[in-house]
């Protein structure tokens, strides 16, 4: 990196290289992957002048800001696709691969050469290996290179605009400027006033006070008649009390006047300048939809399988936040897509199809809503095993079952926990995906259905807001103090009488939909000493929503819906339980919002009766017990559970785990499979075979990740084997939770 530019330059000059990189690294990307579908002619030309050029402009980029090690790499893929441009290389298995780690060792590179960090083995020898090719030798075979990962994003503080925007912005806010001069002259109209207000109150006061004299002179001399200098002098006040009154009368006429020209001209500015600031973060969507074409690839190796990814109307522009926040939800579909639905190329074949896959996400704009539509040309979804898995799971009852209509039948495939596989794998299995993408989308304020034809594909329509827009929130009122719930998540308000609630072993419930749903008091779970009246006519409750979780709230008035701006809660308190920020209210006094998710956690592991201030008594956590010999491999996965709030007990091995199990009661196993005296697999075997310990959940994690060792999981009937070279914190907790 440079030193001889100043420091502050050299973050911002780095921090536009690094945008700059991404976008030519996928153009490179790009044009890789149209290679490999076997472009030629005048079409593959292009495709190798374009990643040539941005080869060539990374160089000079990462030379200007000092990055020499990065600048050496994309040199020799410069080198490269000259050599393929005059084909003296040829286009050949592997070369492909190697370009693509190549992309993925000029960003590892790029980072390490702005942290100043030592260069690993592995890239060097990646420059090694792209020089040789490039100068005529044969690329390594394909299945030697690493796959290469999807390309990363820009960051997500850095937008570039186009110039006409901001132009916009700068005149809506010197119109702004001068509307803010008029506001002041009215602030100084209103400061008159405010002092004739003042004059006039003190005349008042002597007018009184001079009429309380005269009274007092009156009775001391019994007269009848009035002095004429104490008439005057009353005069006198009353003339000049009306010239105040009416001068008042006049400003504030002029002031009123001139605030509401002023309010009509601030409310199209400050409207227009909101939506410009908003424009502002919206992007392209092939921005975040691009990288997804290499993931797709890569899932279909790792399978086995062959599929593309076709992007439509990528050029569509979003907010930059939604985009984000879709990334994930997208990766599901995806993996769902190229999982279950593509099928292996010697099925496809025999099915009359092309051995390759094909995957389209398609978006269009409906007004101020974007649909997204992922849709492949695979198997299906096989109606006849989601019926079977329904009735496996217990999740209805056998005439409810025969009853389900198709689209109800799909709903349950965004049940959590809910997967058409009986055994785990590294992609599918552990009933984690369609219920997260459903709870992300309703958090973005859209929803997602989902069409299927066996062995004619299925598609996945997601329909949510161009934009985020503006925040409403429903006021409700509990134990005297106003909160603002996002209505983002407000399902129903109902008024029930105390007849319609329903009793619940224990606890209460409303009937919603034909469901009962669990009803909560809202001062109860926020820790507030609220007075509800047990013997009121009508209750007030508000059912709220996220994902398939719901509860009847009850609270003491609701007030209305109101727009509003949340502001996050800053440091110290932004851990704050139940309170995801604040917002103004008509008054200007700060309203607290509430976080939808704390309420859900906390009322569906609660019980009472909702007419009792007493808190439901707390449920210990689950108590979890960890199985394994490597100190290091336990000692994390304690870690990570404690810090979820699980009870750990670790075990050295698997007979240690056995003593435990019958010395302690537990909710959940995790264990390794190779351990010294009795390996995962016998212990499992064990308590599958034991009375009392029969339907413990078992985890295996292990380094095993061949098919025979997942077969042989599957036969001690281990309930998740979970891989540790693709282990991720967040996928053992949501296997854990799940079976909990």
């Amino acid at each position: 990196m440079r030193t001889d530019i100043d420091p502050r330059l050299m973050q911002q000059l780095l921090q536009t290289f690094r945008a700059q990189l991404e976008e030519r690294l996928q153009a490179i990307v790009d044009g890789l992957l149209a290679l490999e579908q076997g472009a030629t002619g005048a079409p593959r030309t292009q495709i190798l002048d374009a990643i040539f050029r941005a080869a060539h402009n990374i160089k000079g980029a990462a030379r200007g800001v000092g990055l020499e090690r990065t600048a050496e790499l994309a040199h020799a893929l410069e080198d490269l696709f000259s050599a393929l441009k005059r084909e003296t290389v040829a286009n050949q298995p592997g070369l492909v691969e190697l370009c693509l780690s190549a992309v993925d060792g000029m960003r590892r590179l790029a980072e390490a050469d702005t942290t100043n960090s030592p260069i690993s083995q592995a890239s060097v020898e990646l420059l090694q290996r792209v020089r040789a090719v490039a100068a005529g030798a044969a690329p390594p075979p394909a299945s030697t290179i690493a796959p290469a990962a999807a390309a990363a994003r820009p960051p997500a503080d850095t937008i570039r605009l186009p110039v006409a925007r901001l132009d916009r912005i700068a005149d809506l806010a010197e119109e702004l400027q001068a509307s803010k001069i008029r506001v002041d002259d009215h602030y100084q109209v209103s400061r008159q006033q405010h002092d004739l207000a003042q004059r006039l109150k003190q005349l008042w006061a002597q007018i009184n006070q001079a009429r309380q004299n005269t009274s007092a002179i009156r009775n001391q001399k019994s007269e009848i008649g009035h002095p004429q200098s104490e008439i005057f002098q009353d005069r006198h006040l009353l003339i000049e009390a009306s010239d105040l009154i009416l001068e008042i009368e006049r400003l504030a006429d002029s002031m009123q006047r001139g605030l509401r020209a002023t309010v009509a001209q601030l409310r199209p500015l400050a409207t227009g300048l909101r939506e410009d600031v908003r424009d502002l973060r919206m992007v392209p969507a092939e921005s975040v939809l691009k990288p997804l074409v290499l993931t797709v690839r890569d899932l279909a190796r790792g399978l086995d399988k062959r599929a593309e990814l076709v992007l439509e109307g990528e050029r569509l522009e979003m907010d930059r936040a939604i985009l984000d926040a879709l990334r994930d939800p997208l990766i599901h579909l995806l993996r769902n897509a190229v999982d279950h639905g593509i099928e292996t190329p010697t099925q496809r074949r025999l099915l009359g199809k092309a051995e390759t896959g094909l995957i389209t996400l398609r978006l269009e704009r409906e007004g101020q809503s974007v649909v997204i539509t992922v849709s492949d040309d695979g198997a299906g979804v096989d109606t006849t095993r989601v019926r079977s898995r329904i009735r496996e799971l217990g999740l209805a009852s056998e005439e409810e079952v025969a009853a389900l209509s198709s689209r109800a039948l799909l709903d349950y495939l965004f049940r959590p926990g809910f997967s058409t596989r009986s055994v785990v794998s590294d992609v599918s299995g552990r009933g984690v995906g369609l219920d997260v993408v459903q709870v992300n989308l309703q958090a973005l304020g859209g929803r997602i259905v989902v069409e299927t034809e066996l062995n004619g594909g299925t598609r996945f329509r997601l329909s949510l807001p161009l934009t985020l827009a503006s925040d409403h929130g429903l006021l409700v009122r509990s134990a005297g103090q106003v909160f603002a719930l996002p209505s983002l998540y407000v399902q129903r308000i109902l008024e029930l009488t105390p007849a319609q609630i329903l009793e619940v072993s224990g606890s209460q419930a409303v009937t919603v939909d034909d469901a009962p749903v669990p009803l909560r008091d809202l001062a109860t779970l926020l820790g507030q000493r609220g007075t509800l009246d047990d013997y009121a006519e009508l209750i007030s409750v508000v059912v709220i929503q996220r994902g398939w979780q719901r509860v009847a709230l009850r609270v003491d008035h609701v007030l209305g819906e109101r727009e509003m701006v949340v502001k996050p809660l800053a440091p110290p308190l932004v851990a704050v339980r139940h309170i995801a920020g604040g917002t103004l209210g008509r008054d200007g006094d700060i309203l607290l919002v509430l976080a939808v998710g704390d309420l859900l956690a906390d009322a569906l592991g609660a019980g009472g009766r909702v007419v009792s201030h007493s808190h439901a008594e707390a449920r210990p956590a689950p108590r979890i017990l960890v199985a394994d010999d490597s100190i290091t491999t336990r000692t994390l996965e304690q870690s990570i559970l404690e810090n979820a709030g699980y009870r750990v007990q670790v075990a050295a091995d698997g007979e240690q785990a056995w003593e435990a199990l019958h010395n302690g009661s537990f909710d959940l196993l995790i264990t390794d499979v190779e351990m010294p005296e009795l390996d995962g697999f016998e212990l499992t075997r064990r308590i599958r075979s034991d009375a009392h310990l029969a339907d413990l959940p078992v985890v295996i994690v292990t380094s095993l990740g061949s098919e025979e060792h997942r077969r042989r999981g599957l036969e001690v009937r281990a309930d998740a084997y979970v891989v540790k070279s693709s282990f991720e914190t967040r996928e053992l907790l949501e296997v854990v939770r799940q079976l909990l």
